[in-house]
């Protein structure tokens, strides 16, 4: 880990700190060194010098004096910054307790690879017209002084390097300040390219070690965690008091760090170390035999091939534009690196990377997009076509459909429909477009739902209506409102249409939330089946977990679309406001007329105080206050506090049970593919059979931990109910079939209210679903849900997808609507932006109560962070270039083609569903018996294929003869049942 800290004091003082040692008196064998490229040009070599470091902390370097010359005849220079480079705990113990030179001449070498890439960074500022450039120079001047003690007096390896404030263009430059916004933008990647190189000559010197492919964090093996945490009496106190004061992040726990600091104390290196080996006690025999059967393995780790990098180098690219189209160079590399810890360096993927630029596979973005300041953006080529397809789409839609309704139909739903002048506007043009693909971009609360419910009732006759949505709880919303059919655009997309005719209109509801892929999936299938697509959306609240904002991205690219500005979900004057405020980016004014804004100093107390003001509410008033909160960490706090309440209050049954519960993991479709991110104790359940492994949809399954098969390939074992393990490997199942958990427990109690996480067909129940427990007897709960008031026995023994339901993600409460909404807004929080912000406080009728720990910090975090996703097009300015005017201009003739291409396709299409209709009406009907039967072979063949699967792998694994292949029987072929309106 690298800590980047900027350098305070007079320059006598700083030099001080780092030659002559602050915590104890420095050895012998903690070295000190000049480097970066000014150190060459500047003559500088081997140890630190004190008085020529003094100097040029102060900025003379020869006759030359940097800095800002004042009225008053002072100097002002800054002089420079401290990149702290921190050894793992484990190589501090086997480099400084053991002893082991090669451990330390390790870290060293790993250290100089970190220094030459933050000098890669190095910029200087310059006006240029009076704009301000920042131009790359990759040329810095570093003191770096090695350091084995912590303050705590810890056995803790770390190197500070101490850049000075200066650097110039090349040799015989006059110098000038650094900029170092970007080295200290790329201060994580430099911690990976550290560790990657530490952990890949740790094992060229024979040792193992185990890392955390989603950290990018590792252990040398064999270090007992115990002694580990025992040397690590620093770290804990900085963790403890950034927890009690909710600090999240590096950034913000630096905060921990100082307040932490006790006072120094002066002691001889010689009688530390002995220290050292006294606390190690029964550990350090062990630890020295760990050492000896390193020397013996030296040598045996080989440098990655080709094909390994390649992989690594990929692997950071897909793995990031999984949830941006646009990342930081930077970021990629430190991604890859990241998640192949001890087996590749920087050195060996950056050939891979360099290769996808030159053949374009790679491109870099010059325009600003998203809220992070991209120095070094780049965009895959796929992404790239991935958003220009929209532009397309856009273009083929237009004038490819028949109204929805004629006028006169228009005007009669019109009558008594009770809707303002706006969304009678957008009614009307809507209903009576002949464009296939069109938008209604409304703010939060403008009556979406009631316009596509009037747009229905006017359709024409043999018209249907399907409401689609990112989440079941948004896709439900809008059904049940419209009075239509609904799915999730997931479910919907899997079934590729099936059943879909021109005579459907597929309503997206929360078109912001949905990314690029499932965006031109449904496009897609709008195209091939000729269905009208009406997306409805709002930019401004929160958007996608995947790449992308397409429904931004084709209103600019010209998506026909009409607007809806006026808000009638709430109910207040005040909340009117605060909403019509945060959505023109006015925070100040908007937490002003909000109910109340609290503030806490800590996450806790925040935590604390939510609960204390929701407990004091009269049942009523609690059943329609709902707490949002912006993380799932949060959420559990709250809902643990709300919990402790209600039981001191007599609001929760005194028995209750400890039941399992599987919490979603996480993971990317890029990582569910690969085995080193599977750990032992989490829990797999697949959504289809994998018969050649007996593994059955819908059961669980437990990692029991990692493997190779006969390939050598990595693979996860498998541990079913009955104790079969099955050896597997997930790059052989799609990864939309593959669901990861971790296995947690939670006290449930009568009273309880509870939250579902994932769709659960069987028993009919939604994502993010609510409901009351009325009854629990040991693992079976009577549930009466909030959507319909049924009431429902589950047995939790075997739907383990639930939670505490107290308090809510924003996310998952967009498309919903509360009485009244209390807000926790932590400061540090990743996740405090702008459209979270907007989100949170529009899911209110009445009003909004808001916590946060720093009012001018939330209102400044909320001006700077947006919450927007990144585009490729944005991102290379080509948004303009690609619009429908200028695609449809310069590739005329291509969509003439794929128009007349489109109209066979569809004409097929009907043909086919035509000659299957005409089939069934010709077949003589089949009594009860005759579907019965079938029923029961089907039944039959699916059990049959699914236990000669598991026959076969036992045998196998037993020994015995190589198991046959499976029969290969002709199974009745599976059709979706229609959607509505279609006949099969």
């Amino acid at each position: 880990m690298i800590q980047p800290q900027r350098l305070h004091g007079k320059p006598a003082n700083i030099t001080r700190y780092y030659t002559v040692g602050d915590y104890y008196t420095k050895g012998g064998n903690e070295p000190s060194e000049w480097a970066g490229k000014l150190a060459a040009d500047l003559g500088l070599s081997g140890a630190v010098d004190p008085r020529v470091l003094r100097d040029l902390l102060a900025g003379k370097i020869g006759d030359q004096q940097l800095g800002r010359h004042r009225a008053n005849g002072e100097n002002q220079h800054h002089p420079g910054w401290d990149f702290a480079v921190n050894a793992p705990k484990s190589v501090s113990i086997m480099a400084l307790v053991v002893g082991d030179e090669r451990v330390l001449a390790t870290h060293e070498r790993a250290v100089t690879d970190a220094i030459s890439y933050l000098e890669e960074q190095a910029q200087l500022r310059r006006r240029d017209e009076g704009k301000i450039i920042h131009e790359t120079t990759g040329r810095i001047l570093v003191a770096r002084f090695t350091e084995h003690g912590s303050r705590e007096l810890d056995p803790h390896l770390h190197t500070h390097l101490v850049v000075l404030n200066m650097t110039n263009r090349e040799d015989g430059d006059p110098m000038v300040s650094l900029e170092s916004r970007v080295m200290y933008g790329e201060q994580r990647v430099a911690g990976q390219i550290y560790r990657n190189a530490l952990a890949f000559g740790l094992r060229e010197a024979g040792y193992r070690i185990d890392f955390d492919p989603r950290t990018g964090l590792f252990e040398m093996r064999g270090v007992p965690k115990e002694l580990m945490e025992t040397f690590s009496r620093r770290a804990e106190q900085i963790e403890e008091h950034a927890r009690e004061h909710g600090l999240v992040g590096q950034k913000a726990q630096r905060a921990s760090f100082y307040a932490t600091r006790s006072a120094k104390v002066k002691i001889g290196y010689d009688t530390l170390k002995g220290q050292w080996h006294q606390r190690s006690g029964k550990f350090l025999g062990p630890l020295e035999q760990i050492a000896a059967a390193a020397r013996e393995e030296e040598g045996g780790h080989r440098a990655p091939t080709d094909r390994i990098a390649a992989r690594a180098a990929l692997f950071g690219l897909r793995q990031l534009e999984t949830a941006e189209a646009v990342n930081d160079l930077g970021d990629i590399i430190r991604t890859g690196l990241a998640a192949h810890v001890g087996e590749v360096r920087l050195q060996d993927i950056r050939p891979a990377i360099q290769n996808h630029e030159a053949v374009r596979k790679l491109l870099p973005t010059h325009e600003q997009t998203g809220d992070q300041i991209l120095t070094r953006g780049r965009t895959s080529r796929r992404s790239w076509r991935q958003e220009l397809a929209l532009t397309q789409h856009i273009a083929l839609g237009l004038g490819d459909a028949h109204p929805i309704a004629v006028s006169g139909r228009v005007l009669a739903a019109l009558e008594g429909a009770g809707l303002n002048p706006e969304q009678e506007r957008a009614l009307v043009e809507t209903a009576l477009t002949r464009d296939r693909v069109t938008a209604i971009h409304g703010v939060a609360g403008s009556g979406k739902s009631t316009l596509v419910r009037v747009l229905g009732e006017a359709s024409e006759p043999g018209t249907t209506l399907i409401a689609l949505a990112p989440t079941s709880s948004a896709s439900a919303e809008l059904g049940q409102k419209a009075g239509i059919s609904s799915h999730t655009v997931a479910g919907f997309v899997a079934r590729g249409g099936h059943g879909i005719t021109d005579r459907h209109v597929l309503v997206l509801d929360e078109a912001g939330q949905l990314g690029n892929r499932q965006a031109r999936r449904l496009l897609e299938i709008s195209r091939a089946t000729g269905a009208r697509l009406l997306l409805l959306g709002d930019e401004k609240q929160t958007g996608a977990i995947e790449q992308g904002k397409p429904f931004w991205l084709m209103r600019r690219l010209g998506l026909p679309t009409v607007k809806l500005t006026e808000a009638v979900r709430q109910e207040t004057r005040s909340i009117k406001t605060a909403v019509a405020q945060a959505r023109a980016g006015n925070f100040a004014q908007a937490l002003a007329k909000l109910d109340g804004v609290n503030t806490a100093q800590d996450g806790e107390k925040m935590a604390e105080q939510v609960v204390e003001s929701w407990i004091r509410l009269k049942p009523g008033s609690r059943a329609g206050t709902n707490i949002l909160v912006l993380d799932n960490a949060t959420r559990l706090v709250v809902n643990s506090k709300i919990r402790e309440a209600l039981r001191s209050e007599g609001g929760l049954a005194a028995e209750e049970s400890r039941l399992s519960i599987l919490a979603p993991v996480g993971f990317t479709d890029v990582e569910k593919h690969m085995a080193r991110f599977y750990t032992t104790g989490q829990v797999v359940r697949f959504e289809r059979d994998v018969t050649q492994l007996g593994v059955a949809r819908g059961a669980d399954y437990r990692v029991a931990g990692l493997g190779r098969d006969s390939n050598g390939r990595q693979v996860v074992r498998l541990v079913d109910e009955s104790g079969r393990t099955i050896r597997w490997d997930p790059q052989k199942t799609p990864a939309r079939h593959i669901n990861v958990f971790n296995l947690e427990e939670r006290d449930l109690s009568q009273g309880d209210r509870i939250q579902w996480r994932l769709v659960s067909r069987e028993i009919d129940v939604r994502n993010a679903e609510r409901g009351t427990v009325d009854k629990l007897d040991g693992t079976m709960a009577t549930i009466r849900w909030d959507r319909d008031g049924r009431v429902q026995q589950v047995d939790l023994s075997g739907y383990k997808t639930w939670d505490h339901g107290y308090a809510e993600t924003v996310y998952s409460s967009q498309s919903k609507t509360y009485p009244r909404v209390f807000v926790l807004a932590p400061v540090e929080s990743p996740l405090v932006n702008a459209q979270n912000f907007y989100t949170a406080i529009t899911r209110a009728m009445y009003g909004v109560r808001l916590w946060t720990n720093d009012v001018k910090g939330l209102i400044s975090k909320l001006e700077r962070h947006s919450g927007e996703k990144t585009s490729s097009q944005e991102g290379m300015g080509r948004i303009k270039h690609d619009s429908v005017g200028s695609f449809a201009r310069r590739q005329d003739h291509r969509l003439t083609g794929l128009t007349a291409d489109q109209e066979r396709a569809r004409a097929e299409r009907r043909d086919r569903t035509l000659e299957r209709q005409l089939d069934r009406r010709e077949r003589p009907p089949r009594g009860p018996a005759e579907h019965l039967t079938e029923g029961a072979r089907s039944l039959s063949q699916a059990l049959d294929r699914l236990l000669g699967g598991i026959l076969d792998h036992a045998r196998v694994a037993k020994g015995g003869p190589e198991a046959q292949p499976p029969r290969q029987e002709t199974a009745p072929t599976h059709r979706p049942e229609p959607y509505p309106g279609v006949e099969r």
